[in-house]
């Protein structure tokens, strides 16, 4: 929606910038405008909907088969060190809603940009081969800067996840010494 959006926006802003002489035209680009800015609006709700639910889905599931597939363990399997509970209980809640998180803002996110690019490249094909030469100059900044992001994130992960080890290891030490 966002290429149409600015496509109309910008007709409309030359109609009023050129003296706003014709009235009709101005109100129907105001109009489409606004009512794509509606649609868009709720295509963004409905889009947080389906994705939220379908991971809460996902991730429900992936948590009942891993509590039955704990709960159907032998008793020397939770003796050893890497079963404990605390740790049993991260994987399943901690990692589920990273999961979770995976899904419905993640994907979500990357099929919206893959639409949009896929859009934006056709749109400009249509309508000159000079936008499509804008079009791929700036693509590969784009993925240079999102794999620069995608490091960064994975670094600050790699730092959650060690600072939960470290409060789980003091959590069960002082469990202990109590």
């Amino acid at each position: 929606m966002t290429p149409v959006v600015s496509f109309l926006l910008s007709r409309l802003i030359v109609l009023v910038s050129a003296g706003g002489s014709d009235a009709n035209t101005i109100k129907s680009y105001s109009g489409l405008v606004l009512g794509i800015a509606v649609f868009d609006g709720l295509l963004l709700g409905s889009k947080f909907f389906v994705m939220e639910t379908s991971a809460m889905r996902w991730v429900t599931r992936l948590r009942d088969m891993a509590l039955s597939r704990v709960l159907s363990q032998d008793k020397s399997w939770f003796d050893r060190p890497e079963n404990v509970a605390s740790r049993l209980t991260q994987v399943i809640v901690k990692d589920g809603d990273d999961a979770h998180t995976l899904i419905a803002v993640v994907v979500g996110q990357i099929v919206a940009v893959g639409t949009m690019m896929t859009i934006s490249l056709i749109w400009a094909m249509a309508w000159g081969w000079q936008l499509t030469l804008v079009w791929l100059a700036i693509g590969p900044v784009f993925v240079g800067i999102m794999g620069l992001q995608t490091g960064l994130v994975a670094k600050c992960e790699v730092r959650n996840k060690r600072g939960e080890e470290v409060a789980r290891v003091y959590y069960e030490v002082s469990y202990t010494i109590v």
